[in-house]
């Protein structure tokens, strides 16, 4: 250890001895480190620096002035080179300032080779050991490389931040003035008008299992159980309801859900099966292709998002309002519950690329996403290995796990560990 890890150290061990038990115990030799020299130095770690070698003071700058005027209390996760924290303590309205290392490996490489003493002295300033992984503080500064360089602790916590910082950009394609998404809900009017609630299903549907079939890889290892499950008399097998773009791999199998849930605008005929079974029930969101809507030949009825594009219909034309943040699996999921549901179990619900694939039954590429696209992105599966993903699984992911904290009174399983890891959902295995 060098002398300023030592000094750094003796500082934390008075004020905070756990965090200094574990910097004491951490190794960084898995991290890849080299000082990069611009109009000032920083630490390049795996290839991403911690701050500017430009202007290191001016970025750090830019990242206070995110936080509201007048505000007294604030975190900050991760550290960087330990700019914003020193910027923070010169300003004397703030009364505590949370500190979250998002690696503790890293923070020791940065202890080893910078003097971090000014900041660690102020009183105002708490070192956060064990980090709350499903709420952030309610005014915070997120470091941006240490966000790329999480360990797998707090690999949770890094998604909830990234998903806040993307909030606005997501949604800019699902506003109220949208005109695309007006079109097609005036498109759409007539179905509104005539097919029935989602609701109403409630009426014909009893059941308190459901298998909920998402379009992930794992749900190819599961065609044998699914199609054995699917011959039980129908007052024993679970509900089944599937994704729209599971139906193809479904079908092609002899696999016949009860119902399909559809909601993305982009969803085309060409997505289903060119035969869709007349006995499939279609669950949709208006903002489906009219072309599908008019098409589908089995029994029809629609709900909205909790989205405010939806609220101005609601006052003419009331529907059940089902949960969703991107994915059609969430409202896929909430329509289980509304139909009292107890027990679900997911397949195909991956939220990643288990062995290097996208989806079940489609070809790289075809419904998006392509692994021959490098994957700077991961979650971690049931086997706690890390696995590639794109940024908006991972949001759907951790959507799902806070729907799933929220409704303690439904038991979650998931039926493959080669998928993400959900927190919430037990494993089972299913033969």
């Amino acid at each position: 250890m060098t002398e300023l890890f030592n000094a750094n150290l003796n500082i934390i061990s008075q004020r905070w001895p756990i965090i200094a038990s574990a910097l004491q115990h951490a190794s960084f030799d898995h991290l890849d480190a080299a000082l990069v020299t611009g109009q000032t130095q920083t630490i390049s770690v795996n290839g991403i620096q911690l701050s500017s070698r430009h202007d290191r003071m001016a970025e750090a700058r830019l990242f206070i002035e995110q936080l509201p005027s007048g505000c007294k209390h604030v975190a900050v996760y991760g550290i960087g080179m330990g700019d914003v924290p020193s910027l923070l303590i010169d300003n004397p309205q703030l009364q505590q300032i949370l500190i979250c290392p998002l690696n503790i490996a890293l923070f020791a490489l940065l202890l080893s080779y910078t003097d971090q003493s000014e900041w660690l002295n102020d009183k105002r300033v708490v070192l956060v050991h064990q980090l709350e992984q499903n709420k952030l503080a309610t005014h915070y500064i997120a470091i941006t490389p240490d966000l790329l360089l999480v360990d797998d602790e707090n690999a949770k916590l890094r998604d909830l931040l990234v998903l806040e910082n993307n909030r606005a950009y997501a949604n800019k394609h699902h506003t109220i003035d949208n005109p695309e998404i007006q079109q097609r809900l005036l498109e759409n009017l007539s179905a509104i008008e005539q097919d029935p609630d989602a609701a109403t299903l409630k009426m014909t549907h009893h059941q308190s299992h459901a298998h909920l079939i998402g379009a992930g890889p794992t749900l190819e290892t599961h065609y044998s159980y699914l199609l054995r499950q699917r011959a039980l008399p129908i007052g024993q097998r679970p509900l089944m309801i599937a994704v729209d773009t599971s139906l193809k791999a479904l079908t092609e199998n002899k696999i016949i859900p009860d119902i399909v849930v559809s909601i993305d605008s982009k969803i085309t005929l060409e997505h289903f099966p060119e035969n869709i079974p007349e006995d499939i029930t279609l669950v949709y969101f208006p903002t489906l292709s009219k072309e599908v809507i008019s098409n589908w030949l089995g029994p029809k009825f629609n709900a909205y998002s909790t989205s405010p594009i939806y609220d101005q219909l609601a006052k003419h034309h009331q529907k059940i309002r089902l949960f969703t943040n991107g994915s059609v699996i969430h409202p896929a999921i909430d329509l289980a519950v509304t139909l009292g549901i107890k027990e679900i179990t997911l397949f195909g619900c991956d939220f990643c690329y288990p062995n290097n694939k996208t989806h079940a039954h489609w070809e790289d590429g075809m419904l998006g996403p392509s692994t021959q696209l490098q994957k700077k992105h991961w979650v971690l599966n049931g086997h706690g290995k890390r696995v590639a993903t794109d940024l908006n699984f991972r949001a759907y992911l951790r959507s799902l796990e806070h729907y799933i904290r929220i409704h303690p009174k439904v038991k979650f399983y998931q039926s493959s560990l080669e998928g993400a890891r959900i927190i919430g959902a037990q494993y089972k295995e299913l033969v």
